[in-house]
């Protein structure tokens, strides 16, 4: 019997294509629509890590109050991991990047690495595929350096040969024997690609004090009868405990505990949850459109299925039929939906975050198919199940009695038919104000004042080895020939060299005022601290406010002095001239700590983080020859193509030293581009699903306003008869359009209302109630209207009476 019915529905359908493929393309555009942000959402959020009991995985850092979390101090660690009785394992990471050397055949690169405590691979899971990971010999201070890499560096490096295992690699001009290769799906900490001991260096007397947090950050794996809750609650009291030990460096200092996969797209979340929710709403419009054009094609067939009861079908039966139609539209829209969905892959992966690995994951896998076909089958019982219960319920004799146009319908049936309508113009509107609001919010983020220019800035990035380059006179000559050469390249205008520049990272450092007593190191001041070479200030087009910039007579020898920005001025030396006034600044020398440092100049502000990272601070500026740092980059602003820049650039340090290779190396713009990743995605995403409702609540709208006037043809021609003129039938019409859009209306924005509460956490300098948008939406939407109802009222003032009679 279902057999029958699947064939006849395919007859059906093939004698409507119009009809069939209407249907199959709104359906498709909905599904389709939503499994492209399902695929996301299940590559990013879904999909569990490569790991056993990955769920288990906990990354742990330290925090003095919300958005205010730093890495951990080495001590702490120690203590944690000799009190914490939650964790199976507790290691402790360093992540840093080292210049790769020393393989026959190959020029240096720099690669990923990762010191690690050797119970990491522990709290990982994972063995590796050849070879081991450290000895517990090897993990202690002054062990034989030996390394473990990644299977990508094994491919990559030395096409995939089990020799690897014991030979000599050089990182930073030390020697490590390669002792294991682990699993392509290790990649943790953020693509490492080398992992090396922690312990070998964990007698570094910076890493030994307290107070200092040298990005260092702890993973543990949970016992299996622990939960989360109990592992923070645990490591709350072990943090209260350290705070009363050492309230010096642990005061309002506690410990942040975080699963792996939350840790690593966490802040994504609540961007594809208001996703998901858009393309929802898009999927129900386009539902309620269906609803309707089968609603009317029921109406239209009324004379068939009053004939089938007739000879004896049920009402189940007929239900059962329409059904099927709606399940075999169903099933072609989704499946085209699928096929547009995979299409669109590449779009999503290039408008995503880029610094999201799993965003460029996405796959058309089991679950998504899944998915898909669960939306489908949905969707048929939302657009098939109210007209075919509404025709199987047709009046058999009034329906045989009728013409060929079918029977008339009951006032339920007609009110039906304008709340769906209604809705859509409901959904549609919030869609549009929350696209609005996001765009809005983007174009906020885009005009954002940076301090700077990012345009026609090329940057480079380069690490210096420390063996080679250990003190501040090696580094000032290297990178005094280096803008030396870089200023002679075509087109440069001006070179400089940064350590911690906006948008790389950032370097926070403590410091306190002159004529103020030194503070407990929780209680110091703090600062974005950035180290400088060349010129920097014009080469970023930042304006100097006063004073002077840094000159050839600051020398390591020469009296501390430094830069700070306007922010600083403002909150430290509020209505003070700050030139010639000092402050104790640790620049990060070893062993150095706080010097008393002169400001001899102060500049405009500069943003050195992301909007969505942390609150800005103040910023001190160091020169590079007073300040020693080896992880550098190379900032060149020119005239010419910046792309062109790439190659001279590689030329000239590999002049100065060919063991140096150039890694990171595009324009800054394109840095600036990578912090509006997520809003990007977000408001390129809501206008295509806003635009696409609009477009399905116009052709519902239109839909509806059609088949009333073909089934008031008969009061149409009478009206005119009696001398209505054709302007008032339009009115008539257009009236019932305008009732729906203002009902739809009232209901949209009171939703949108509420949306906006959920949606101002994710907008940038834009309130969530804004009456422009408000007023420039409505207006879209009565354009929207007016637009859809046109047409049918035209047509209806058209109508022949005698031709309309006649009919009748």
């Amino acid at each position: 019997m279902l057999l029958q019915d699947l064939r006849y529905a395919l007859r059906v359908l093939a004698k409507q294509p119009a009809f069939t493929a209407i249907a199959v393309l709104t359906l498709a555009l909905g599904i389709g629509a939503n499994t492209a942000i399902f695929s996301i959402i299940n590559s990013v959020l879904l999909r569990p890590l490569p790991y056993p009991n990955p769920d288990r995985i906990m990354v742990l850092n330290e925090s003095s109050g919300p958005g205010q979390d730093f890495s951990v101090a080495l001590p702490d660690y120690f203590d944690w991991r000799n009190e914490a009785k939650s964790f199976e394992h507790l290691a402790c990471t360093h992540k840093e990047s080292r210049n790769l050397s020393g393989i026959p055949g190959r020029e240096p690169e720099r690669v990923a690495c990762n010191s690690v405590t050797r119970n990491f691979f522990e709290v990982i899971g994972l063995s590796p595929q050849l070879g081991r990971t450290f000895s517990a010999d090897e993990d202690n201070i002054g062990a034989p350096p030996v390394a473990v890499i990644s299977d990508r560096l094994w491919q990559r490096a030395f096409n995939r040969s089990p020799e690897v295992i014991g030979q000599a690699i050089t990182l930073h001009d030390s020697s490590f024997t390669v002792v294991g290769v682990m699993p392509p799906q290790m990649t943790s900490s953020q693509d490492t690609d080398v992992w090396i001991s922690l312990m070998r260096r964990s007698n570094n007397t910076a890493w030994l004090n307290r107070a200092y947090h040298p990005m260092m950050f702890v993973w543990g794996r949970l016992k299996p009868d622990v939960t989360v809750d109990l592992s923070r609650s645990e490591m709350k009291t072990i943090a209260a405990r350290l705070e009363k030990t050492y309230p010096d460096t642990n005061e309002k200092v506690y410990a942040v505990v975080t699963p792996l996969l939350e840790n690593l797209v966490g802040k994504y979340r609540t961007n594809l949850g208001l996703l998901l929710g858009a393309v929802g709403l898009v999927l129900c419009i386009a539902c309620a459109n269906l609803a309707n054009l089968f609603a009317a094609r029921g109406a239209a067939r009324a004379r068939e299925f009053a004939i089938r009861a007739a000879v004896g079908a049920s009402r189940a039966q007929i239900i059962r039929q329409l059904l099927i139609e709606s399940f075999v539209i169903a099933l072609l829209g989704g499946t085209l939906g699928f096929f547009m969905a995979v299409w669109a892959r590449d779009a999503l992966i290039a408008l995503a975050p880029q610094d999201g690995s799993r965003f460029h994951e996405i796959s058309f896998n089991l679950p998504v198919l899944a998915f898909t076909f669960v939306i489908a089958s949905i969707t048929a019982v939302l657009f098939g199940l109210w007209p075919a219960w509404q025709t199987s319920r047709a009046d058999v004799q009034l329906a045989l009695k009728a013409g060929s146009q079918g029977s008339g319908e009951t006032p339920s049936a007609k009110r039906t038919r304008d709340w769906l309508v209604i809705s859509q113009i409901a959904l549609t509107l919030m869609l549009l104000i929350a696209a609005a609001l996001v765009l809005k919010s983007f174009a906020r983020l885009q005009s954002l004042q940076l301090g700077y220019e990012p345009r026609g800035l090329f940057t480079a990035r380069f690490e210096l080895p420390w063996k080679t380059y250990n003190d501040r006179d090696k580094i000032v000559t290297f990178t005094r020939a280096l803008l030396d050469r870089v200023r002679t390249i075509p087109g440069a205008q001006s070179a400089a060299i940064g350590s911690n520049a906006p948008l790389m990272g950032g370097w926070q450092t403590g410091f306190w005022l002159e004529g103020t007593p030194k503070p407990a190191p929780a209680q110091t001041l703090s600062a974005d601290l950035e180290v400088l070479s060349g010129d920097y200030f014009s080469t970023f087009k930042t304006m100097l406010l006063r004073g002077r910039l840094f000159n050839e007579r600051d020398t390591k020898e020469s009296p501390r002095v430094v830069i700070v920005d306007q922010a600083m001025v403002d909150q430290y030396f509020p209505g003070q001239d700050p030139i010639g006034k000092r402050i104790a600044v640790d620049a990060g020398n070893d062993d150095e700590g706080n010097v008393m440092s002169e400001i001899v100049g102060v500049v405009a502000r500069m943003r050195f983080h992301a909007v969505d990272e942390m609150a800005p601070l103040p910023v001190i500026y160091c020169s590079l020859a007073q300040a020693q740092r080896t992880s550098l980059t190379l900032f060149v602003r020119s005239t010419s193509g910046l792309a062109a820049l790439q190659r001279p650039i590689r030329d000239a340090i590999a002049a100065i030293d060919p063991a140096q290779p150039v890694f990171d190396a595009r324009p800054m713009f394109d840095r600036v581009q990578e912090t509006w990743g997520t809003q990007r995605l977000l408001s390129f995403l809501f206008s295509v699903f806003a635009g696409l409702a609009l477009t399905l609540a116009t052709i519902g709208l239109y839909g509806l306003l059609a088949y009333t006037t073909l089934k008031r043809v008969r009061e149409i021609g009478i009206r005119l008869a009696l001398g209505a003129r054709p302007a008032q039938v339009r009115a008539l019409i257009l009236s019932h359009g305008m009732q729906l859009l203002v009902t739809g209306s009232i209901i949209g924005l009171v939703s949108a209302i509420i949306l906006s509460q959920f949606l101002q956490r994710v907008l940038f300098e834009v309130k969530g109630v804004d009456p422009r948008i408000y007023l420039a939406v409505g207006a879209l939407m009565f354009a929207a209207t007016l637009l859809a109802c046109w047409i049918p009222a035209r047509r209806a003032s058209r109508v022949d009476p005698i031709v309309a009679l006649r009919a009748e």
